[in-house]
């Protein structure tokens, strides 16, 4: 008989997030020591501008992260799943920081969530189906800031042919998402249908290798049932789902308002269609980029966009260079933070009147 107590699935577990963690602090070092330039140069760039406005602009940036912890509250009240604005903001920010050093087109952030609900004795699957909404309304949201967006670039002529193809993708990503919300309600059998060729998929390596599988037999109907449950609280709270859209529009709304006190910060005059068309396609680029936050490109574009609209090469730089540093860099060190702190809490959550 072994000296030594057994390891608990909990201990499991505990040990396995652990190494996650671990793996994203070296991540953070590298992020931090690759991108020490690019955070110089943001210090450089922000001591530019006037300090009230720059001020202003970061104070409304911890708005806009609030505001996007809201739109999860919202969602994941409609499809009944119990949580904390105070906690959602803390995964908000640790989704964030996620998103930013690791690949994954935000998959990444989702699954954050995701666990976080699983782990505070929510169902994963509804959470999952909470955080599909949050992307579904948030596009819904965007595509009038897009529409607004590519319709000026349209009209002055400016508008590219990477920029559509960059919506159509985005269209396609959310309602592939959608789809499932949909087929829950009205086409079950079909959802689950696709689950299990899905689960089969994911399982057929370790069957090759002779491991355990992931996912047990009976995945693709539980989900599917969870997935009906879901949809139909959706169905059934539309009030709340229509919150939920306000929210995700607030958000944007937010977003454009930290763009205009920058522009206000370096001096130049905010001219709504300028904003509009250089935040669509900096956050369209964002969503849709392979690169973990869009890196590199989006700064490039919102450039472009920028001085193709008028405004002076320099000027652009710099706001674009102020606009991504305050997003990317702003929630990065307390998103890494918080990661820790979000697992280690095991409060249940209450509900908010």
């Amino acid at each position: 008989m072994s000296q030594y107590p057994a390891m608990t699935v909990k201990d499991s577990k505990k040990i396995k997030f652990q190494w996650f963690f671990w793996l994203l602090f070296a991540a953070f070092v590298w992020f931090i020591i690759s991108r020490r330039t690019e955070a110089e140069k943001l210090l450089h760039t922000l001591l530019q501008g006037r300090w009230q406005w720059v001020l202003a602009a970061a104070i409304i940036q911890a708005v806009y992260y609030v505001t996007y912890a809201m739109v999860y509250k919202s969602a994941f009240y409609t499809v009944e799943v119990e949580s904390r604005l105070r906690h959602l903001i803390a995964v908000s920010l640790a989704a964030v920081f996620v998103n930013t050093v690791t690949p994954g087109v935000g998959s990444a952030g989702i699954a954050l969530f995701v666990s976080d609900a699983s782990r505070r004795g929510q169902s994963a699957a509804r959470a999952t189906a909470g955080t599909l909404l949050v992307s579904v309304a948030d596009f819904c949201a965007f595509v009038l800031v897009l529409a607004a967006g590519l319709i000026y670039l349209f009209i002055r002529h400016n508008l590219k042919f990477y920029e559509i193809t960059a919506a159509i993708i985005l269209l396609l990503l959310t309602g592939s998402q959608a789809s499932a919300l949909i087929l829950g309600l009205w086409q079950p059998k079909l959802l689950q249908i696709i689950l299990t060729l899905l689960r089969r998929i994911i399982n057929q390596p370790a069957i090759w290798l002779k491991r355990r599988v992931p996912l047990a037999d009976d995945w693709a109907k539980r989900n599917t049932a969870d997935f009906r449950s879901a949809a139909i609280s959706i169905k059934t709270r539309s009030g709340k789902l229509f919150h939920t859209l306000i929210m995700a529009l607030s958000m944007h709304l937010t977003g454009l308002t930290i763009l205009c006190a920058l522009f206000l910060a370096f001096r130049q005059t905010p001219r709504f269609g300028i904003i509009v068309a250089g935040y669509a396609m900096g956050v369209l680029l964002s969503s849709v980029s392979i690169i973990p936050q869009g890196i590199g490109v989006v700064e490039g574009t919102m450039t472009l966009v920028f001085t193709s609209l008028g405004i002076a090469s320099g000027a652009a730089i710099v706001i674009t260079l102020a606009f991504r540093g305050l997003s990317l860099w702003l929630p990065l060190v307390p998103g890494f933070l918080l990661l820790r702190w979000i697992r280690a809490s095991d409060v249940e959550p209450q509900p908010q009147n």
